[in-house]
Order: C-alpha cells, then sequence, then structure tokens
C-alpha cells in the first residue's frame, strides 16, 4: 500500500478566501429563503425553483465551512461525511440551475402552464435531488469518498485520490454535471432569445436539417477518420493479400505507395464530387442531389465491408474514390440545401449543422476504432463499412421532405410547388412575402441566366464575393487544421500518455471539437459570422505561435508538453468557432442563385485541393522545419484574419438581396450594370437602401 497523501498545506488568505466566500453563499441563500417566507405574493413557480438551488447552495457552503475548519489530516469518517455532503450539495445544485433554465425555455418557447408545468416541477424534484443522492450513496457505498490531499483542494474531503478510478467518479460526481450546465445554459438562453426574435423552427425544418446532415455531412467527418485506427492492420492485409496472390511480399516502398493512394483517393474524389456539384445542382435540386449521393456511399460501403472475404485491396481503393466523390458532393450541397430552406434568421445556425455532423463522424470514426472495439483484425471491415447506414437513412426519409423552395421557383419555374414548400417549411400560410423575396431575386439576375464558373471568374459583380470565397476555403485548410491532429499523438505521448490511452485523449479532443461546434449552432446566429471568423482564426494563429514555442523547448523545460497539449486543445476550439463551419455558409449567402452552384464548384475545388496540397507537402516541411513547421500555419492564420477584418462584411440577418447589395458597393457595379450581369434589373427602391 502506497503511503496516505500528506495533508494539504493551507495558507491563512487562502483559507479566509474560501471561509467568506462560504458566508457570502450562506447568506445569499438565507436571504432568498427568507424572502420566501415572509412575501407570499413572490412564490411562483420559478422563484420556487430558485428557492431549491439556493438550499443546494447553503448545504454546499455549510460542508466547506466545515471542510475548511477542520483541515483534515486523513479519510476520518466526518471528512467522508463532509465529502459526501458536499458532493450530493454540488450535483443538485447544477441540476437546479439546469432545471430553471430549462423551466424558463419551457414557459417562453412552448408556453408551458397549467397541470403540465406542476408535474414539470416534481420531475424536477425527483431528477435534482434523486440522482445527486443515488451517486453520493454509490460512492460513498464504493467508498471513493475520502481524504483529497490535492493542491487543488483546500482542505476538505471529496474523491480518495487513491482510487484507481478516480476521474470516472470525479465526473460523476460533479465535473460531468458541472460541464452539461455550461453547454446547456447558454444553448437554452440562446434559443429563448431566438424566439424571441420571432425565429421558428419547424418540426418539418428541423428534421430536414438532421436527415440531410446526418445521411451526408456525418459521412464526410466519418471517412475522415476511420481509416486512422486500423491502418496497421490494413497495411498488413494488402500485403497477405500480395502474397497470397504472387507467394511473395510487397516492398517497403510498394506498400507505402499502395497506402498513400488509399489514402489519397478520398480527397482526390472529393475534388471530382465538388467538380460535379454544378450540373446536378442544376438538373436533378438540391435533394435530388442528396438522394442520389447516397450511392457513392452505400455501394462503397458494401465493397469495403467484403473487401475482407473477397481478398482484394483494390476493392478499398475504389471505395475510397467513391466515398470521397460523395463527401465532395455533400460537403458542397448540403450547406446550399439548408441554407435556401431556412429563413434568414436561421440560416447561419443551420449553415453550422452540417459542420457539427462532420465532428460527429469524426469523433463516431474515432471511438468504433478503439482497438477494444472495431480496430481489431476482424472488425477494420465493419468499421469500414458502417459508412453505408446513415446513406441508407436518408435514401428512405428524405423524399418525404420537400425540395428548395428557391429552386423550385428560379430554375424550375413552378411557384405553386415553391409556396407549398415554403408552406411546409414555415408552419403557416402566408408566405407571400418570402415568394416575393425570391422572385426579387431572380428578377435581377435574370438578364445574367446561368452562370458557369468561367463567367463567375470574369464577372466584376462579383469579384469580392469570388474572392473571398477563395480565400476562406484555403485558409480553413491551410490553417494547419489537418496538420495538428497529425501531430498531436506525438505531443501528447511526449507529454507522458500512455501509447495504448493516446486513443481515448484523441477522441477526447474529438469531443471538444463537437462540443465547440455545438455552441457554435447557437453562438453564429448571436455574434455573427465575421466575429466568428476573426475570432477562430485569431484563436489558431495564436496557438500556433505558442504551440511552436512549446515544441522547441520542449526538451528543457518540463512543463512545455503540457502546454503544447493546452495549444492543441485550444487550437482545435478556435477552429470549431468559426474556420470549419462558417466558409460553405457564407458561399450560400454571398452569391444568388444563377453562380450559387457554380460558386460552391470553386469553393469545394480549393477545399479539397488545399487538404490534398496539406496532406502532400506537411510530412516534407515537418522534416525541414520541425518545430518551426506551424509558424507557416500561425502566418496564413494571420493573413486570413487581416483579409476576413478588410473584406468580408457581416452577413447575419439580412437577405441575400441585401447582402447582393453590400458587395455590389464594394465590386462598384451600377445600378443598371452596362453588361447585364447579376444586378441589372435590381429595384432601384431596394438599390438605394
Amino acid at each position: 500500500m502506497p503511503p496516505p497523501a500528506p495533508p494539504t498545506e493551507l495558507v491563512p488568505w487562502e483559507r479566509a478566501a474560501v471561509l467568506l466566500s462560504c458566508v457570502l453563499s450562506a447568506l445569499g441563500s438565507g436571504l432568498l429563503v427568507a424572502t420566501h417566507a415572509l412575501w407570499p405574493d413572490l412564490r411562483g413557480r420559478a422563484r420556487r425553483l430558485l428557492l431549491f438551488l439556493s438550499l443546494a447552495d447553503f448545504l454546499s457552503a455549510a460542508s466547506y465551512f466545515y471542510g475548511v475548519l477542520q483541515d483534515f489530516a486523513g479519510p476520518s469518517w466526518d471528512c467522508v461525511l463532509q465529502g459526501a455532503l458536499s458532493t450530493f450539495a454540488n450535483t443538485s445544485s447544477f441540476f437546479w440551475t439546469v432545471a430553471i433554465a430549462l423551466y424558463l425555455y419551457l414557459s417562453i418557447v412552448r408556453a408551458a402552464r397549467g397541470p403540465r408545468a406542476g408535474h414539470l416541477l416534481w420531475a424536477f424534484h425527483v431528477v435534482s435531488w434523486g440522482v445527486p443522492l443515488a451517486i453520493t450513496v454509490a460512492a460513498v457505498s464504493l467508498k471513493k469518498i475520502g481524504y483529497d490531499a490535492s493542491d487543488v483542494s483546500v482542505g476538505w474531503c471529496w474523491i480518495d485520490l487513491e482510487a484507481e478510478d478516480r476521474v470516472l467518479w470525479m465526473l460523476l460526481t460533479g465535473k460531468l454535471w458541472e460541464l452539461l450546465a455550461y453547454v446547456m445554459l447558454p444553448a437554452l438562453y440562446l434559443l429563448v432569445r431566438t424566439h424571441v426574435s420571432r425565429a421558428k423552427l419547424t418540426l418539418v425544418l428541423a428534421l430536414a436539417t438532421l436527415i440531410a446532415a446526418f445521411g451526408s455531412s456525418f459521412q464526410y467527418g466519418y471517412n475522415v477518420a476511420a481509416i486512422n485506427s486500423p491502418s496497421e492492420l490494413m497495411r498488413e492485409f494488402y500485403n497477405e493479400t500480395y502474397y497470397d496472390r504472387t507467394t511473395d511480399y510487397l516492398s517497403d516502398f510498394s506498400l507505402t505507395l499502395l497506402w498513400s493512394v488509399s489514402v489519397s483517393m478520398f480527397p482526390f474524389g472529393g475534388l471530382i464530387g465538388s467538380l460535379m456539384v454544378g450540373v446536378l445542382v442544376n438538373k436533378l435540386g438540391r435533394k435530388g442531389t442528396l438522394l442520389l449521393n447516397n450511392v457513392f456511399s452505400i455501394v462503397p460501403a458494401i465493397l469495403m465491408g467484403s473487401s475482407a472475404v473477397a481478398k482484394s485491396f483494390e476493392m478499398i481503393i475504389l471505395s475510397r474514390l467513391l466515398v470521397g466523390i460523395c463527401a465532395g458532393l455533400s460537403s458542397n450541397v448540403v450547406p446550399m440545401y439548408l441554407g435556401e430552406l431556412a429563413p434568414k434568421n436561421l440560416r447561419g445556425a443551420l449553415g453550422v449543422v452540417p459542420q457539427l455532423f462532420i465532428t460527429i463522424g469524426i469523433l463516431v470514426a474515432q471511438i468504433f476504432g478503439l482497438r477494444s472495439l472495431l480496430a481489431t483484425e476482424g472488425g477494420w471491415p465493419i468499421l469500414l463499412g458502417v459508412t453505408g447506414i446513415p446513406a441508407a437513412v436518408q435514401l428512405l426519409l428524405l423524399p418525404f421532405f420537400p425540395e428548395s423552395p428557391r429552386y423550385l421557383l428560379v430554375q424550375k419555374k413552378d411557384p405553386t410547388a415553391a409556396k407549398n414548400a415554403l408552406r411546409t417549411l414555415r408552419g403557416w400560410a402566408d408566405v407571400d412575402s418570402e415568394i416575393e423575396e425570391i422572385q426579387q431575386e431572380d428578377e435581377a439576375e435574370r438578364a445574367a441566366g446561368f452562370i458557369s464558373v468561367v463567367k463567375l471568374f470574369r464577372m466584376r459583380a462579383l469579384r469580392w464575393q469570388l474572392i473571398s470565397v477563395i480565400v476562406l476555403m484555403a485558409g480553413q485548410q491551410l490553417s494547419g487544421v489537418n496538420a495538428i491532429y497529425y501531430y498531436a499523438d506525438q505531443i501528447y505521448l511526449s507529454a507522458g500518455v500512455n501509447t495504448n490511452d493516446v486513443q481515448y485523449v484523441t477522441a477526447g479532443t474529438g469531443t471538444v471539437n463537437v462540443v465547440i461546434t455545438f455552441l457554435a449552432v447557437f453562438v453564429i446566429e448571436l455574434l455573427g459570422r465575421r466575429v466568428l471568423l476573426l475570432l477562430g482564426f485569431s484563436i489558431c494563429c495564436i496557438a500556433c505561435c505558442v504551440l511552436t514555442a512549446a515544441l522547441a523547448l520542449q526538451d528543457r523545460i518540463s512543463w512545455m508538453p503540457y502546454l503544447s497539449i493546452t495549444c492543441v486543445i485550444t487550437y482545435v476550439i478556435g477552429h470549431a468557432l468559426g474556420p470549419s463551419p462558417v466558409p460553405a455558409l457564407l458561399i450560400t449567402e454571398v452569391f444568388l442563385q444563377s453562380s450559387r452552384s457554380s460558386a460552391f464548384m470553386v469553393g469545394g475545388s480549393v477545399h479539397w485541393l488545399s487538404n490534398f496540397t496539406v496532406g502532400l507537402i506537411f510530412p516534407f516541411i515537418q522534416v525541414g522545419l520541425g518545430a518551426y513547421s506551424f509558424i507557416i500555419f500561425a502566418i496564413i492564420c494571420l493573413l486570413t484574419t487581416i483579409y476576413t477584418f478588410m473584406v468580408v462584411p457581416e452577413t447575419k440577418a439580412k437577405t441575400f438581396m441585401e447582402i447582393n447589395q453590400i458587395f455590389a458597393k464594394m465590386n462598384k457595379v451600377s445600378e443598371v450594370h452596362p453588361d447585364k450581369e447579376e444586378l441589372k434589373d435590381l429595384p432601384p427602391s431596394t438599390l438605394g437602401q
């Protein structure tokens, strides 16, 4: 048995600060209880919820006060009692905080009143007292509560530091619920704020968004990461298959070449898919293209799933090309489809959803790819074949949802179908104002007709839109996001993470990516696209600079590897805020209907070419520059930040016509352009605003 941990050394000012905070917390709780007792008029349901939160806070303050005064030196009975009480009170506090926010959301947005609200209050009691009590009883029964002698705690007890699964119990007894509260509170606030601003997310619109993103964007993220975990097993399969055919093994060069081709087929397919966007979305529509795209997922899923049985690595290489085409189409068509379905005050939030599902796909692939799950000799074909499931779901369900109203009205010339689609999406019958706005857009660009990629590059009226898309899409990939993930494993190992545990840390980084992208869904309509781009690229720039210094000094200063891990996580947070989700959304917003498909072809091509370029040259940069390779990415982030600040306007809560008018001034396009470009027939009253 290891010797017991030494008592925590208490500094007098530290003790005084904690005691003072406990007294203030108890005083505030007491005042709320007294208010409830003295003034019956203030005993509404919401204030009653606040009363229960105050009781939990009072118990927490009392337990901490006793713990600091007692200054425990070991796991005595009163140490366990104090730890159990503080665990129960803190966890209950988090639950009651979320309960209050949820009640306000339901009261304001869902108009929850009467008996149902009373039942809801009882449900809050059961969860907010019952779950913490169950966790606390379990922790005490299993002897997980004990003396916490870490420097983080100030003399009180919590989870026994000698317990092998202490991290799990620290999460269960507080940190997990604390994180949940931090995520849910701003999310609920933003939902209430959105409701107050008269945004309406109908069930049809929400389901169409989820099905489109899950069936398409999820696959993109999943196929990016699915091939990483079983790479060594797949190389062995390549070698053994070749031996079975020729009774000879592949040379190291040939094996490396085959594997490189397998990996690079994905971005190459993505480029092909991007070049197919314009033709398909104009011929088949946005929804029709997504349905066709499922063929490029289901077929390769079957091929990859049966490749081991068929003893064919060629099936894997072909499948990687096909799923790349699927990713190239989905990365462009899903943002276009959702951007045209959404009302202007939800366009940003729904535009981030595809990126959210890309990050979820990456995380699911990382989890399925754990060596204890599917990254095994018999499991890797299943891991690769799972990608067909979301496609099958989308193929079954998406036909029941509307096509883009803009496509139906502007390109199919079917106002009746467009009105019906809008009524289904909005949940009300009066959609005339939105139809009129789409017709204005149609009239404004009617003279130009369909704008091809070649014409797009020649048109002065679209110059700054096109430059902005190219800069942002290139900046998104050339900012080093793939390089960060490539380097992350080495950084974790240098910080002392066990080789077998790196896979879990990587999945943890993926979880951070998902959480921050989820928050971006709500924050984007509050802060705007421009702010998120500036904030995101700035964070990435700073993270790359600090990471360079940390990597250069990690052999000299012991704590530098931990700073490197912090930089990786900070970079992931910054990229998930703006550079990852916003550029594709902006393509939808800054181009009108006739040029949008060609713009997505250009943006998608830049995206995949930049992705391929980083994958190709980063290993050589790493060999040549070592730790200083991230300086290049810092410079690219800085230049993209400067460009965004100088050129890119805010598009939040603006119609497509209003955004086009902003760029008309930047492009110095007259009211009636001599070459009859996109703004020729723009109504004078509109341009004069």
